[in-house]
């Protein structure tokens, strides 16, 4: 049974704290007056700064909580320009007619080519992509797979070609973020090659933070790597932690009394239990439930006669939560010095695994 998690990193509540403020020097033609002008953060109403113009010209300072989208507004004309900005010296000059040009120390022109050049090829891709799932007959499929595979093999290429000549720029950690969120494979292995590349200023923001979050995320659980240490209560009610059983090889066992393949893979994990017990191997149960009536009552028909924890909370069960469990049954064998040596062990695979490492 299946739980799907999703990472929408340009979405993450984070905030830098600014060192120093923005300020936005306007000199735009056609602008009366005291005329109001203004700039939002992440709404129109959110105003960071406003001004009234005087011979064309205006200037707004604030502070910004880092690197984003940003607005300026001119309410009486109803008109609106998007700014990538963050603390930075910003210069605009132009008309509102005629349009703006956007200059100084920050990342708008670095944002302006992304949406120039590399945005119109995520939009290409998504267009085969949507093709090729509705096509109705097989040769369709097929050319639109061809059509996508072409177009995505550009947009990765540019992406890279991007990040390798902008290491140092905001825009090429937002690049990777949405990137990575966008993209249906979601391969944490090429993200983490991709930010190794960038240099320490590029992620020092929002961005930077939730894609560091994400390659965290991704080796939870993973074979080779420390085993998350975790404290619940047994059916005592009495708290048990995974450091209790060090020196063991230990098969984290994530299941629920609710789940059919759980329940039809708990014949296999006791007679891996009977047959290893008393070779330093043991068992430590972690139950998605949340009726504990229920979860006593699957424990005792199933024959489960180690520990068992739970917090009854159901899929936020926080041990689940802290490995990235998207799905149970599932299960990761941690050797006795913590370290995870295998996950996902079903029938015959734990038992010869187990054989093996138990000589």
């Amino acid at each position: 049974m299946k739980r799907t998690f999703s990472f929408l990193l340009l979405a993450l509540p984070f905030a830098l704290k600014a060192q120093n403020g923005f300020t936005v020097k306007g000199n735009v033609q056609g602008l009366p007056d005291k005329t109001l002008v203004y700039l939002a953060g992440s709404g129109e109403t959110d105003t960071l700064a406003k001004d009234y113009v005087k011979q064309g010209s205006f200037m707004l300072k604030g502070v910004a909580d880092g690197p984003n989208t940003r607005l300026l507004v001119v309410p009486a004309l109803n008109k609106r320009q998007i700014i990538f900005m963050g603390n930075d010296a910003v210069n605009i000059s132009g008309s509102m007619e005629q349009g703006l040009t956007i200059t100084g120390n920050g990342p708008h022109a670095d944002y302006e080519e992304f949406m120039l050049f590399i945005k119109p090829l995520y939009d290409y891709v998504d267009f085969y992509r949507q093709q090729m799932q509705n096509a109705r007959v097989r040769e369709s499929k097929d050319s639109a797979m061809i059509q996508l595979n072409t177009a995505y093999t550009i947009y990765q290429t540019s992406i890279d070609r991007f990040i390798n000549n902008k290491p140092a720029s905001v825009m090429s950690a937002l690049l990777l973020a949405y990137s990575y969120d966008t993209d249906p494979n979601k391969d944490a292995a090429l993200l983490e090659r991709r930010v190794a590349l960038l240099k320490p200023e590029a992620l020092n923001n929002r961005f930077g933070k939730g894609i560091k979050d994400v390659i965290a995320a991704s080796k939870a659980g993973a074979v080779g790597t420390q085993a998350i240490e975790f404290t619940q209560n047994d059916t005592e009610g009495k708290p048990v932690s995974l450091s209790q059983f060090r020196g063991k090889y230990v098969l984290i066992d994530f299941w629920a009394s609710w789940c059919g393949p759980c329940r039809g893979e708990n014949p296999n994990v006791v007679a891996a239990y009977q047959k290893f017990k008393d070779k330093g191997f043991t068992v430590l149960g972690v139950s998605l439930d949340q009726n504990k009536a229920e979860w006593l009552k699957a424990i005792k028909a199933d024959n489960l006669t180690w520990t068992q924890v739970s917090d009854l909370k159901y899929w936020n069960n926080e041990v689940s939560r802290a490995y990235r469990i998207e799905s149970i049954p599932s299960n990761l064998l941690v050797g006795p010095d913590g370290v995870i040596i295998a996950k996902n062990l079903r029938g015959q695979d734990l038992f010869k695994k187990l054989a093996e490492v138990l000589k």
